[in-house]
This record gives C-alpha cells, structure tokens and sequence, in this order.
C-alpha cells in the first residue's frame, strides 16, 4: 500500500503542475508544444477541463488546396495522461540582449581562427 500511494502521490503532483503550466499557458495565449508517446503537437491551449486540454494549432496554406491564400484551424483535443513533455516560453531576448550575454569572441569569431 506504501508504494501504491507514494506513486499516486507523485503522479497527482505532476499532473497539477502540467495543468498549471497549461492554464498559464491559456491565461496568457501562449504556445506550447506537447509531445504524447506517438506525436507531438504546438498550438495555443484554448480550454483545460478535467483530463483533457484542447489546444488550437492554426495550419498554413497547402500548396495544393483551392484556396492558396487561406489558413486553417485545427483544434486537437489531448488527454492530459497521454502527455509526456510539455514545452512552454519562459522568457523571450532580443538579439541583442542574447549577444550582451554571450562572450565577445564568441559573437564575432570566425571559423578557421
């Protein structure tokens, strides 16, 4: 019984925390990008409801479709506990905040120095 509750314990932690990063995923309107065993998705959650997100990803034009100017919608409807990874943004730089923290020479070396 010890086991049992110690892993169900641990899969409830993990459980909330992925619907935290995804309800601050869909407070906030951002992207993420979930993997399950046999696909991986990103697109912006639109609803989280007990064990499913559902998560819109928006589907360029296809070059052979009527309409070549035209972007389709396409909502996935996930269940939670087929979730394996969950990648989310937590910061965004500029290009030149990303060089101001990088090492002089490392911006501006060239190959074969």
């Amino acid at each position: 019984m010890g086991k049992k509750s110690k892993a169900k314990k641990s899969q409830l932690k993990k459980s909330s925390l992925l619907c935290q990063r995804l309800q601050e995923a869909l407070d906030r309107g951002s992207k993420v990008w979930i993997k399950t065993n046999n696909s991986s998705f990103g697109g912006i959650p639109t609803n989280l409801f007990g064990e499913f997100v559902e998560l819109l990803v928006i589907v360029p034009p296809h070059e052979q479709a009527e309409h070549i100017d035209a972007y389709g919608q396409v909502t996935w409807l996930i269940r939670l506990s087929d979730i394996i990874a969950l990648a989310y943004p937590t910061e965004y730089w500029s290009k030149d905040r990303l060089e101001s923290l990088l090492p002089p020479d490392a911006v501006t070396s060239e190959v074969g120095d």
